[in-house]
């Protein structure tokens, strides 16, 4: 089983039939769940009636940079609304994205920040959209909170290193204290997701030290991925997520053509190949590392 914690099966161009069509390909694969990422109010609606509909897909419910010269006081009120549905299980995806220029950069900031203060006001996980922009986005997650120990208490551990590529990991949240029935020594987790992380190994670790989890998508295949491949190498699996994206960014070797979430296999066989970990061994890792942090049972 492998976990696809970053895509978008509610991508407004699909058509009904489209986005049928998909559900069939990934119920055919052995893609076990799909974090479905909104990027404005339309988009949330659809990754919820998705969750609604299918058993493997969750959704992410946020507004992403992109909108953020357009967004208005009802949007945020309306994300609110929609994540409390009960598989809504992260606000997201928010951050900044400076790659076209700053003309909206204060609103950028301001959608930013608020959303963050939502989610820290609903006790969720926040996925994290970061371009061009990479001190910038942590320190304003920094400033609100998002890596605060209060937020941290909010949430069950997560294995320290080393632990989860040793023993089978039961991924109950629930579970109090340092260590978890199996005796698996857990760390703080803010719960905070770095969406097809793209900053330095460096900044990587930094976030990891701060509680933040780091995903990898697509260009981790790619032949100029060098950075992507050091980050995960760097960072402990038990901190790693994989992800596509779609149909953003395929992966090597359908580079070029629309992506699609069971894709997120090639991502997994290059992160494992990466750490030397077995195919099989650091998919059931990543998909505990998934449900863990999306609060899956």
């Amino acid at each position: 089983m492998i976990f696809d914690a970053h895509t978008h099966l509610n991508f407004e161009k699909f058509t009904d039939e489209e986005r049928a069509a998909l559900a069939q390909e990934i119920e055919a694969s052995e893609l076990g769940y799909i974090i479905d990422v909104a990027d404005c109010v339309s988009s949330a609606g659809q990754a919820l009636r998705d969750a609604d509909k299918y058993d493997w897909c969750y959704a992410a419910v946020g507004i992403h940079p992109d909108h953020a010269s357009v967004f208005t006081d009802a949007d945020i009120d309306e994300i609110k609304r929609l994540a409390a549905h009960p598989k809504a299980v992260a606000i997201g995806e928010i951050g900044l994205d400076y790659y076209y220029g700053t003309d909206d950069r204060d609103e950028q900031q301001d959608l930013f920040r608020r959303q963050i203060r939502l989610a820290n006001e609903l006790r969720m996980p926040i996925m994290i959209h970061s371009r061009d922009a990479n001190q910038l986005t942590m320190d304003i997650l920094t400033e609100e909170g998002a890596f605060s120990s209060e937020r941290k208490s909010w949430f069950h551990g997560r294995p320290a290193p080393g632990e989860m590529s040793s023993q089978a990991y039961a991924a109950d949240i629930r579970m109090p204290g340092e260590y978890t029935e199996e005796g698996i020594r857990l760390v703080p987790d803010a719960r905070v997701q770095m969406h097809c992380y793209s900053g330095s190994p460096e900044m990587a670790e930094e976030y990891v030290r701060l509680g933040a989890t780091i995903s990898l998508g697509g260009p981790i295949t790619f032949k100029n991925g060098k950075k992507a491949a050091e980050v995960c190498r760097r960072i402990p699996v038990e901190f790693l997520l994989s992800e596509t994206d779609a149909p953003y960014m395929a992966p090597e070797p359908l580079r070029g053509r629309p992506n699609k979430p069971h894709y997120v296999e090639h991502v997994v066989r290059r992160m494992a190949m990466i750490k030397g970990i077995p195919y099989e061994e650091i998919s059931r890792i990543l998909t505990e590392n998934g449900k863990r942090f999306f609060g899956i049972r």
